[in-house]
């Protein structure tokens, strides 16, 4: 977190890289610890031939739900909508590793899915991949179970998106055509370092027209917009929601950071819990996951989870 904070910038594509060399030695050296966690994989759309995959990180002692069951954390990547892998090249191989680790040594199944990328695919594509990975979930817990734990339980699924994985959680939680199709019901989103309304430094890049289309169809799309579209009683029957962002995240993000949260408690009656990643630029939360520091933040995340089952 030292050589984080000599970062003097916020830009993603000026922080990317140092961020995640930064913290590959520190990983490396608990490479051990971090994979004690046994890690599978599955299929979980035999329709296509690739970006079709999900890893599975079984703890070594679960966090029991009512049921005496598993809970289960989805966890949704980023990479700007035409980047990303639940699985990176070297010498980036324990990302994201290291987070499947950090959740499952906390007590819960954590699960990373691939989806599809722009331009192979547009809005909402990979919110539909995420939709049918969970519901791919919800219907193989048999399948994913392992003898030395107790058996995953589908009825209480997080899911955590991270910047455009965020993105597409958004659309997963708010747009009924999506939303609508979850076979379960979510115990809880994690809403995390994604933007919540486009402005124009968003809507010129090239992956997200490639993805949401023309201006007037990005309008549309947004996140506030699909928020603003649902009824009163859509918004109360929501899942839980946890909003999580790094201190040093680009301007837009901080920006859109705070009509969010007015719009959530205007909507619902009261502010939404927050977290602020202390420290962190808008790439090192995930990464600092079993390094052994700038951890707080996953320990406030598992300690919400932990905090809704208790709710049941």
């Amino acid at each position: 977190m030292e050589i984080i904070s000599k970062f003097a910038e916020t830009a993603i594509p000026s922080i990317h890289l140092r961020t995640l060399a930064a913290f590959v030695p520190i990983l490396e050296e608990r490479k051990a610890e971090i994979e004690k966690i046994q890690r599978k994989t599955f299929v979980y759309d035999d329709k296509r031939l690739t970006r079709n995959e999900l890893d599975v990180y079984y703890p070594l002692n679960s966090t029991l739900t009512k049921n005496g069951k598993t809970p289960i954390l989805v966890f949704v990547y980023g990479g700007g909508f035409n980047t990303g892998s639940r699985q990176l090249p070297e010498p980036f191989s324990m990302g994201y590793r290291m987070l499947g680790s950090f959740y499952a040594h906390r007590g819960f199944i954590t699960i990373i899915p691939d989806y599809r990328l722009v331009p192979e695919v547009k809005f909402p594509a990979a919110s539909e991949d995420i939709r049918d990975a969970v519901n791919w979930i919800f219907t193989n817990a048999d399948i994913i179970g392992i003898p030395s734990i107790s058996a995953p339980d589908v009825d209480a699924i997080f899911v955590m998106g991270h910047s455009a994985g965020d993105m597409h959680t958004k659309v997963l939680t708010l747009y009924p055509p999506v939303s609508n199709t979850v076979h379960p019901r979510l115990k809880g989103v994690v809403w995390f370092g994604g933007t919540w309304s486009f402005d124009e430094r968003f809507r010129v890049e090239v992956a997200t027209q490639q993805y949401y289309g023309s201006q007037v169809q990005q309008k549309e799309r947004e996140p506030r917009a699909l928020w603003n579209g649902l009824s009163d009683e859509q918004i109360k029957n929501l899942p839980d929601i946890l909003l999580v962002r790094a201190e040093r995240e680009p301007d837009m993000i901080l920006e859109s950071w705070e009509g969010m949260l007015l719009d959530i408690e205007k909507r619902r009656g009261q502010a939404p819990r927050a977290i602020i990643c202390k420290g962190h630029n808008h790439i090192s939360p995930n990464w600092a996951l079993c390094s052994g520091e700038g951890e707080e933040w996953g320990e406030e995340v598992v300690e919400w989870m932990k905090a809704r089952l208790a709710l049941e």
